[in-house]
């Protein structure tokens, strides 16, 4: 079976579309997205209902949850949590309430999903480092052999045993015996790893495989509706450059 792992959208529906129209010709079985589907973008309801129509799983994001009242908004710079309030203001009631619902993991076979770092995910910290990959030594036994996270925006990897992790970003993830996985999968809607285009993950359960995937697709009818809607421009000009 392929899994698509989504996350990170941003309210991004020009992206999402992108990377659903990919998978409906690319053998994907299962969608599992890790959240943060709404923040900084102009379209929360059209992806909320997207996510919904096709996702089996959803997991609860930091922007979701500033969204519906579940996280402080105090805690966003002013631009982000405009942006954040103008999106609570636009979503209908149904997504509200579905948002509301999300968890804040999943786990199935020797898979662990989480928007953040699986150390804490009530706590929305990143994995961004080897020393933030490092913290995870002290749960090792509570992981699962891989652990796909969001949150980051970027497509860095983890490899760690019980005693040890390395940075292996960029190189090919398949089992490996007595080791475990940390994936930061990439993000739909606002990728910051210097590449503009839309960024998702496939697991493969019978290779026991994951990929990033990289698709293009209309940043400036994106980047058009952010600034027809009155949110902060640089929400616009990020999309052009991955950051």
């Amino acid at each position: 079976m392929r899994i698509a792992i989504i996350s990170d959208i941003h309210s991004n529906v020009e992206a999402l579309t992108a990377v659903l129209e990919f998978c409906r010709f690319n053998r994907i079985h299962k969608y599992i997205c890790l959240g943060d589907v709404v923040g900084y973008g102009p379209d929360p309801n059209p992806c909320c209902e997207l996510i919904r129509g096709v996702a089996s799983v959803t997991l609860l994001g930091n922007h979701d949850a500033a969204v519906i009242g579940m996280m402080d908004t105090e805690y966003y710079y002013p631009a982000a949590r405009r942006a954040l309030i103008w999106t609570r203001e636009q979503l209908s009631e149904d997504n509200f309430n579905w948002l509301y619902g999300l968890p804040y993991t999943y786990s199935t076979e020797n898979l662990g999903f989480y928007h953040s770092a699986p150390i804490l995910p009530s706590q929305f910290f990143y994995v961004v480092r080897n020393e933030d990959a490092q913290a995870h030594l002290k749960v090792y036994d509570r992981l699962q052999e891989f652990n796909l996270v969001g949150h980051s925006h970027l497509t860095s990897q983890y490899l760690l045993s019980p005693r040890k992790v390395k940075d292996v970003s960029g190189k090919p993830v398949e089992y490996q015996h007595d080791r475990k996985w940390i994936i930061n999968v990439g993000s739909v809607g606002q990728p910051r790893d210097r590449d503009n285009r839309a960024c998702f993950g496939i697991f493969d359960t019978d290779e026991q495989t994951f990929e990033h995937v990289r698709i293009d697709y209309d940043i400036d009818g994106t980047a058009t509706k952010i600034l027809r809607a009155g949110l902060d421009e640089k929400f616009a000009k990020r999309l052009y450059v991955g950051l």
